[in-house]
């Protein structure tokens, strides 16, 4: 059963979530991020953002955020990219469906419950890499099949003409390669070859497990 996801902003500003359920609410599975004070937004008063829409956003969405602030060098100063303010306020556009203007504007009571809200969805995992197998948070459903975990053991035999590959791939769709680690398309590109997997597979996967598959397939075990 699907929780619902009630996050306030306390008055010393730490952040420390608050999850609630209530009644029939728990049904929504809707993520809620609520405000101590209605934010003004064009004449118009709020006290929270719906940001149900995270369930809904793939591994396509953060490389397309990913490539656009490469493009716009919002991330120059980082290249933890899910970790930065830009990142953030990417997804929780999309998410909310609300303008960017919505969030760029927000004082910093109220983007940073926003925001720190997004970076964990995307980032903190119950479940995790054991042995270079990734197992997904939920199960994952690809042409008619059922999946639970990948196998990424495959990244290991893979040579470097199968890495330039995967670098020009990068290319083509507009990215600097400079440090592949780092970027979510070369993640899922890698995993593919290593795997048999179509690129599809990977970029169609929940938002949240980006973070973990990029983490995965640069694995430093696979480098000893």
């Amino acid at each position: 059963m699907s929780e619902q996801k009630i996050i306030t902003e306390p008055e010393n500003m730490e952040y420390k979530p608050d999850v609630k359920v209530e009644g029939e609410q728990e049904q929504t599975g809707r993520h809620i991020v609520m405000f101590k004070r209605p934010y003004l937004f064009e004449r118009k008063e709020y006290a929270s953002v719906d940001l149900g829409g995270l369930d809904k956003l793939t591994v396509q969405d953060a490389i397309d955020v990913q490539r656009q602030l490469f493009g716009q060098q919002e991330v120059a100063a980082s290249l933890l990219t899910e970790t930065t303010t830009a990142f953030a306020q990417a997804l929780a556009t999309r998410a909310s469906g609300k303008p960017v203007e919505f969030f760029k504007l927000m004082k910093k009571q109220f983007y940073r419950p926003v925001f720190r809200y997004v970076r964990e969805y995307v980032m903190s995992t119950e479940k995790g890499v054991e042995n270079h197998v990734m197992q997904l948070e939920k199960p994952y459903f690809f042409q008619g099949k059922e999946y639970r975990e990948i196998d990424l053991n495959g990244v290991a035999d893979m040579n470097s003409m199968q890495e330039s590959a995967a670098e020009n791939r990068m290319a083509r769709e507009g990215f600097v390669v400079t440090e592949t680690s780092f970027n979510y398309l070369y993640a899922c590109v890698v995993a593919s070859m290593a795997t048999g997997l179509p690129e599809e597979f990977f970029t169609g996967l929940p938002v949240c497990e980006v973070a973990k598959l990029k983490n995965a397939v640069n694995d430093e075990g696979f480098f000893e």
